[in-house]
């Protein structure tokens, strides 16, 4: 059995990208400050989505500047943040990789000069020091294999504006993540035996009883819990006689690596 909560990490993916360690060169003020701006936003907006290179990886780059990787050799699944930079010339590519328990340093990262080709669509990634070209990423196409759900995960990535992970009362893993509007939202409970239960519908809030509802699409059960916020910034998520769980602020890739552990490694309980 893997140990899903060494693998899950991503948290505060605001802060952790505003950390990152830029490059010298694409720190300085420059006098062409819009136009890098610019570059840095085009690089950014051709970014999003599912890509994979020649050696069979696939990564996943959400709006939320956090990513979602699937080494093929290694049969490792990563996480982190990234960051883009431009010094009017060229644009940075920084990729900071979450160690295994969660946390984010200096070590763990490595940075690219990054061009999106418009004309081939791809994404070309070179050495910061010999420009030399590195890697090529074209958008990944699904092969039709039912076994295939990484379309499924990168659907939802695209969807969903925010995402909270974390525990609850008898140490599951707890990940809920929403659209802006709140008609798509997604709630997974994964256990230490990785069986696991899913929300995933339309909510809605009761603003006077301070509650969310949410009603699986499928089986059209429903999930309702109380939110509180906490001292320290967590969300204390009550939802009554099945106990409580306790979130903090988490990255879109989070909430798809959850649904990718849950579908291969999972039963689903509902």
């Amino acid at each position: 059995m893997k140990n899903w909560k060494k693998i899950m990490a991503g948290l505060c993916a605001a802060a952790m990208v505003s950390s990152m360690v830029v490059p010298v060169w694409a720190a300085e003020e420059t006098t062409e400050e819009a136009a890098d701006d610019g570059d840095v936003a085009d690089v950014s907006e051709a970014m999003l989505g599912l890509w994979k290179d020649s050696a069979g990886d696939i990564y996943g780059f959400y709006k939320d500047n956090s990513f979602f990787g699937q080494w093929k050799d290694e049969e490792q699944d990563v996480l982190g943040v990234y960051a883009l930079s431009s010094d009017g010339e060229y644009t940075a590519l920084v990729m900071q990789f979450a160690n295994d328990d969660g946390t984010y340093d200096d070590e763990n990262m490595v940075t690219y000069l990054v061009q999106a080709n418009e004309e081939e669509n791809l994404l070309e990634l070179y050495d910061p020091d010999s420009l030399d070209l590195t890697a090529t990423l074209e958008p990944y196409e699904a092969d039709g294999d039912e076994s295939d759900y990484n379309q499924t995960y990168q659907d939802m990535g695209d969807i969903l504006t925010e995402c909270y992970s974390g525990e609850t009362e008898a140490g599951e893993t707890f990940i809920y993540a929403a659209n802006e509007d709140g008609t798509f939202c997604s709630v997974l409970v994964i256990d230490q035996d990785d069986n696991y239960v899913s929300f995933v519908g339309e909510g809605t809030f009761d603003e006077e009883n301070g509650t969310v509802t949410i009603t699986d699409e499928v089986s059209e059960m429903a999930l309702t819990f109380g939110v509180a916020v906490n001292d320290d910034d967590t969300l204390t998520l009550d939802m009554g006689d099945l106990g409580s769980a306790t979130v903090e602020e988490a990255t879109l890739a989070v909430a798809v690596q959850g649904l990718k552990y849950a579908v291969e490694n999972g039963t689903e309980m509902n």
